[in-house]
């Protein structure tokens, strides 16, 4: 980059500037929304670097978006297939006349305007890009569209980033040869109020998740509750419909809001994490639910590997991979839960989580692409 002066007459460095396109993200309350905030503050701490999101949104969650810090454009995708691809393109362009020296692209549904900006700046891709087998599964021309554009993105990319090693390792990353790096979902510790330990007499679970996804294991839910009848259950997010022969003692509070299900996450002893993730062929997770759990001091129960804790903590209890991991560990969920029941986890052991050190060094590399 080349040097300017200040008014001293020293000449300092013009700032990088750092572009991330995310699609397709909800309103408050939802968990890639806090995501992408939190990393894109984290990022704008750097000295040296400006911070733009441009941001392609859920049609009436603009407000949840507009001038939240470090938001240079939000458009809608609203009117179906095509005003989400006419949004999307649109917002590649206002991205382009930014002018940024890289553009770190959260993967999502890739659109030609997308591909170009990967030709024309520098690019590093990041986020899940476990969802081939996921698409695979629901929709057929989804899954060889996505492959096909997923194949012309990366070969552009100077970087991918991916959210566990199980990914980085698969072939459909690998064979690119580009340079790959693990990073685990954040949470920016400092904003989430560290809960007081409850005084229930019996335990309380809780669970936090989006609607409709099998990976979640929301069935297996359903029979954790009914081996512990004496436990109580909450299952925000999934509504009843999912829960046809739900036992009593779990309760379905459908999808809140953090104000109105803090209450709830207060009151409970342990917390689930997704059951299933075999139903997508997968067995190493960094699920956004696990990282709020844990900024709330809450211990979780876990269906497979963590990647922000590879060598486990006496705070997360993993289950086998498998259909039968409920029934399987009747005794290893009973002697966690009584374990945990009446505390916290302590802040100090969950520093692998928090955004403001992790996103600085996700941020070095990013900005390494751009003078490669």
């Amino acid at each position: 980059m080349t040097p300017n002066p200040d008014r001293s007459g020293r000449r300092r460095r013009r700032r990088v500037r750092v572009a991330a396109l995310v699609h397709g993200v909800g309103g408050r309350g939802t968990g890639v929304r806090r995501l992408v905030l939190d990393q894109a503050a984290a990022w704008a701490t750097a000295e040296d670097v400006e911070v733009g999101l441009f941001v392609r949104c859920e049609a009436g969650s603009e407000d949840a978006w507009r001038d939240e810090p470090n938001v240079v454009a939000v458009r809608s995708s609203g009117f179906g297939i095509v005003g989400r691809f006419v949004a999307r393109e649109l917002l590649s362009a206002q991205l382009a006349r930014w002018r940024p020296d890289v553009v770190y692209l959260r993967h999502s549904t890739i659109s030609p305007s997308v591909i170009a900006l990967a030709i024309g700046f520098p690019a590093v891709v990041g986020g899940d890009l476990d969802d081939l087998n996921e698409l695979r599964i629901r929709s057929w021309p989804r899954y060889w569209y996505a492959r096909v554009s997923r194949d012309v993105l990366l070969r552009r990319a100077r970087r991918i980033m991916v959210v566990t090693h199980e990914l980085a390792r698969h072939p459909s990353i690998t064979r690119y040869g580009k340079p790959i790096s693990v990073f685990p979902n954040t949470i920016d510790l400092s904003v989430y109020p560290e809960l007081a330990a409850p005084a229930n007499q019996s335990p309380r679970l809780v669970f936090i998740g989006a609607p409709h996804l099998a990976w979640s294991g929301v069935d297996k839910i359903a029979r954790l509750a009914a081996a512990f009848p004496d436990w109580a259950v909450d299952v925000i997010g999934p509504g009843a419909d999912e829960f046809p022969d739900r036992p009593s003692n779990l309760t379905v509070h459908g999808p809140l809001v953090q104000d109105d299900y803090l209450a709830i996450m207060a009151r409970a002893d342990v917390a689930i994490g997704p059951l299933a993730l075999y139903r997508k062929g997968l067995s190493e997770a960094s699920a956004l639910k696990v990282t709020e759990y844990l900024a709330y001091g809450i211990p979780v129960i876990l269906g497979s590997a963590e990647v922000a804790f590879p060598d486990g903590a006496p705070f997360l209890l993993q289950l086998p991979n498998t259909d039968d991991s409920v029934e399987s560990s009747v005794e290893r969920i009973r002697d966690f839960v009584l374990t945990w029941q009446g505390r916290r986890v302590e802040r100090a052991t969950i520093g692998g989580i928090d955004a403001r050190t992790v996103e600085r060094a996700r941020l070095e590399l990013i900005v390494a692409a751009a003078v490669r």
